[in-house]
């Protein structure tokens, strides 16, 4: 049996979001004041920023203590935005509940998205590899706060076998303890398994850090595209490849 663990976003989901654009603070701020949270756009995006560092500090300094290890840098670490998002609330005295929390992070991430879609025979895939008897998951540096329901309405949610997102474990890819917090929840080995990713730090490196095979492919989210890659690595032209290559 081979464990086929894939990356998300640039792999098997085709997106674009911009959090920098004007439109997309405007209309938060609005709909915080109509909320009860009063905002201007320039506060909104400025105070969003302030607490996400904070949080982020915060993350830090737990992990470094929950792991024993103080190589853990701010670069390794992923906060939940929910507590960013709550923060903004309590700050003007609203307290909300976790169903708004939830709608109101769809609402920012439906309002960042310029586009987003499968890429071709992602679902294909997927149902081959179950139907070949090998088991499918998903490591993920998202925020659940908005990847399991962009997940539902491309319909792969159920598709995988396990699932882990960075904000859940508060640490993201390439750090290793982030592959081995998979691999210990679900009981997987490394001799199994295989990594598949269009990111060459975050997937391919740091799969061959934490001792596993991977398989690199190219997309239009990988950034530069790299001269070498490792020994343990098969680079893909498209994810339907997958099966051929393993």
């Amino acid at each position: 049996m081979t464990n086929y663990i894939f990356d998300l976003y640039g792999t098997l989901v085709d997106i674009h979001t911009n959090e920098s654009k004007a439109s997309l603070w405007e209309n938060m701020a609005q709909i915080f004041s109509m909320m009860g949270a009063t905002y201007t756009a320039p506060e909104l995006k400025k105070r969003y920023k302030e607490l996400a560092e904070r949080e982020l500090h915060k993350k830090l300094l737990s992990l470094r203590e929950e792991f024993h290890d103080n190589s853990i840098v701010e670069a390794d670490i992923e906060i939940q935005l929910e507590n960013v998002f709550y923060g903004l609330f309590e700050d003007r005295g609203i307290h909300i509940n976790e169903k708004m929390m939830a709608q109101t992070g769809i609402i920012f991430r439906s309002l960042s998205l310029s586009y987003i879609r499968l890429y071709e025979g992602v679902p294909e895939l997927l149902h081959k590899i179950h139907e070949s008897g090998n088991r499918v998951y998903l490591l993920s540096n998202a925020q659940r706060l908005f990847t399991e329901p962009e997940m539902r309405m491309l319909g792969i949610y159920d598709s995988f076998d396990g699932i882990l997102y960075s904000s859940d474990a508060g640490v993201k890819k390439p750090s290793v303890h982030f592959y081995d917090l998979l691999f210990q929840k679900y009981g997987l080995k490394k001799e199994e398994s295989v990594m598949i990713g269009n990111e060459h730090r975050a997937d391919i490196l740091g799969a061959e850090e934490y001792g596993i095979r991977s398989m690199y492919i190219f997309t239009a989210q990988s950034g530069r595209k790299p001269t070498k890659l490792p020994e343990n690595c098969r680079e893909i032209n498209k994810i339907t490849e997958v099966l051929q290559c393993d």
